[in-house]
């Protein structure tokens, strides 16, 4: 058996192997038809058809997410207990074939008679609901027992009814999704229309919106095609979000005043205006699946249609990743107030329109980019810098300053600004201050 790790959780559980490491088929082996796994942590699935009568495993509270594969299930194993897992996505469980008119083919990829599912399943749709929907009749019969925890931790039979418990933000969404609602409960089995799958999610602070639990199902709805996602929350400690994950056709986010747990941009390939500010609970942010950056230098220089990075107020936000390209174009880079960022790295920035930076920590080592692309169709600097007085003090900066403000030479690679998105800092007038200096 190759699966040591399996191999030891069998034999704690009293499953007998000989000197080459073979199983025993004895009663106990030959009569096992579960396998209680939980809490083993077990990270490799293979060879659980070791066992020759085993249909059924218990998964539970096993650290699984957000990602499980159904592949790496024997084919044998049709009854699967997934709860108390972090699980967003569900591979290999369904093939979806989608024609041109929308219609849809599914495929079971994987037999199967049970599937017990953790709190979390109720956010997937593009596995979960597609597989429901081609199992309908089995699941209402019996056949398949499908089941999902709700919020008390109690199992409740599958269905695609969500709730949307804010009443301002299920108020907005039945004005501008009405397609998806049954009642006042969203139903993940209804495909939105024509006219309102590329309707955006524009959320202002005066729609009154405290608690953001059920955007995730436009969000991440396989059949919206909206453009831009601007949520602001009128919360006064902001507003709770769930985790979502952006989709392909997502050009601009904007999210302000809000607590999110996660924000997953592996599938946003279209997305470069990111603007997010005073928002607690991100960790990390990763633009290296989008097309942040890569476009033409006349494109990018372009306030209405170049990429932006806009982040501040964000507690504890640590690490930002840029796109892996050679050389990276932005028409606006703006970080601020962020007390616990550690990681940066921007050393492929070779053009920024508008540059700025704020109240950054002490310990973060702030690296300038070597700029070698200045562009501005207006005529003015190719470059616009900013910061705080705390900046202006880093040794960094000065050297950046020293390399590429050349006022009076008649080449204006770095310009003057003074304008900072974040109320909890300042923007210093470093240009009056090098003019003492000198």
């Amino acid at each position: 058996m190759k699966n040591s790790e399996l191999k030891t959780i069998l034999q704690q559980k009293g499953y007998q192997f000989n000197e080459q490491g073979n199983l025993l088929l004895d009663d106990l082996a030959n009569n096992t038809t579960t396998l209680d796994l939980s809490g083993t942590k077990l990270s490799d699935l293979s060879e659980l058809d070791i066992l020759p009568n085993l249909t059924e495993v218990k998964l539970s509270d096993n650290d699984y997410g957000p990602v499980f594969d159904f592949s790496k299930l024997p084919k044998q194993i049709t009854g699967i207990d997934l709860t108390g897992n972090d699980i967003y996505d569900y591979d290999n469980l369904v093939n979806v074939v989608v024609e041109e008119n929308g219609n849809e083919t599914v495929t079971n990829l994987h037999d199967i008679t049970k599937l017990y599912l953790p709190r979390t399943a109720k956010d997937n749709i593009k596995d979960l609901v597609r597989f429901y929907i081609k199992n309908k009749d089995a699941i209402t019969n019996g056949k398949i027992d499908m089941k999902i925890k709700d919020e008390s931790g109690t199992l409740q039979t599958y269905t695609t009814l969500r709730e949307v418990p804010d009443e301002n933000l299920r108020t907005y969404l039945q004005a501008n999704f009405s397609d998806l609602f049954n009642g006042d409960q969203i139903d993940l089995s209804k495909h939105l229309g024509y006219a309102q799958k590329t309707t955006i999610l524009l959320i202002q602070a005066n729609a009154g919106v405290t608690n953001f639990e059920g955007i995730q199902y436009i969000i991440q709805n396989p059949y919206w095609e909206g453009a831009a996602v601007a949520l602001y929350s009128a919360a006064q400690s902001g507003a709770n979000m769930p985790s979502v994950k952006l989709g392909k056709y997502v050009t601009n986010l904007v999210l302000n005043n809000l607590n999110v747990r996660s924000l997953d941009l592996s599938n946003a390939g279209s997305l470069f205006v990111l603007n997010i500010g005073t928002v607690a609970g991100l960790s990390t942010l990763d633009l290296t699946h989008t097309i942040w950056g890569q476009r033409e230098k006349e494109i990018e220089a372009e306030e209405s249609k170049g990429s932006y990075l806009i982040v501040y107020d964000c507690p504890s936000l640590k690490e930002i990743k840029l796109p892996k390209k050679d050389e990276l174009k932005t028409c606006f880079l703006d970080l601020e107030c962020l007390d616990a960022l550690e990681t940066f790295d921007i050393s492929n920035l070779k053009m920024v329109k508008n540059l700025i930076f704020g109240n950054l920590p002490e310990n973060f080592n702030l690296v300038y980019p070597e700029l070698t692309v200045f562009y501005s169709p207006e005529g003015r600097s190719a470059t616009s810098f900013c910061c705080s007085e705390s900046t202006f003090n880093r040794e960094s900066t000065k050297t950046f300053l020293d390399r590429y403000y050349t006022k009076g030479t008649g080449v204006e690679k770095l310009g003057f600004s003074i304008s900072m998105s974040c109320n909890k800092n300042d923007g210093y007038n470093w240009r009056k201050a090098l003019k003492k200096k000198s």
